[in-house]
């Protein structure tokens, strides 16, 4: 019994279900509780949520994939000679994820929640932000945004760089697709310290983007099943490979 319960834990799959569905929890509690970003509810917390946040944005995004992709070849011991095969297999779902963030953000003008907010007291902004070009619209938000007190600089410096469409969330993908690849990986070979650090960061960068204004709890759901779409076929290639090296040679 002790062996079989010790088998299911360390299914990579089923931890990758389990992952998943930990991540959901996120977006679905704030359905259920009702929250909804509010600009009053600013506080001297929120700055640590910010920094998490740069961990995902440019170009701080690539030391962040570099060093997770050196932390699980290190922690999954890969051979010297393989590890250009497995940072390719690691980092081509973060790769996709991303171009299939830009892609469906073109097509889903959807306003972040700190443009509806602005938007309640500035006819402009409500009427015509993305009707406009990037410029255009960092250029009405910084015009509006001098007049407000309420919100850090930092935050408004986090605002003018992203105007684009709220939906998907590419943060939450980058985050998410790491969660679940380094969850399902690591602990299936008991390495329980780094898989939990990689998945409370994930998290923390998942909440950032409710608490910053950035993102709907639906731009975070839909983003965490991309990223588990997206990360399944990395962990079947890696444990796949994994079990190959481990058979006996004949």
């Amino acid at each position: 019994m002790v062996i079989e319960t010790r088998r299911i834990i360390r299914n990579p799959y089923l931890l990758l279900i389990v992952c998943c569905a930990v991540l959901l929890g996120i977006p679905l509690s704030a359905w259920v509780l009702h929250w909804n970003w509010n600009a009053s509810q600013q506080s001297a917390g929120l700055f640590g949520f910010y920094l998490l946040t740069q961990t995902v944005s440019r170009p701080y995004g690539m030391i962040t994939a570099a060093l997770l992709v050196g932390a699980l070849i290190y922690a999954l011991r890969i051979r010297k000679a393989e590890w250009f095969k497995y940072a390719v297999v690691l980092l081509l779902p973060i790769i996709l994820g991303q171009l299939a963030v830009n892609m469906i953000k073109r097509t889903t003008p959807e306003p972040r929640p700190y443009i509806v907010w602005l938007s309640q007291t500035d006819s402009e902004i409500d009427r015509h932000f993305y009707q406009v070009d990037s410029a255009e619209r960092q250029a009405m938000l910084s015009k509006r945004l001098e007049s407000i007190s309420v919100i850090p600089q930092w935050q408004k410096q986090h605002w003018l760089n992203q105007t684009d469409s709220a939906f998907p969330s590419g943060h939450t993908v980058f985050a998410a697709t790491w969660a679940l690849m380094a969850v399902s990986l690591l602990l299936a070979r008991g390495k329980r310290l780094l898989a939990t650090i990689i998945m409370l960061w994930a998290m923390g960068v998942i909440i950032s983007r409710l608490l910053l204004g950035m993102h709907w709890p639906g731009d975070l759901f839909t983003s965490i099943m991309i990223a588990f779409y997206l990360s399944l076929p990395a962990v079947y290639f890696l444990c796949r490979e994994g079990s190959r090296r481990k058979a006996p040679s004949l």
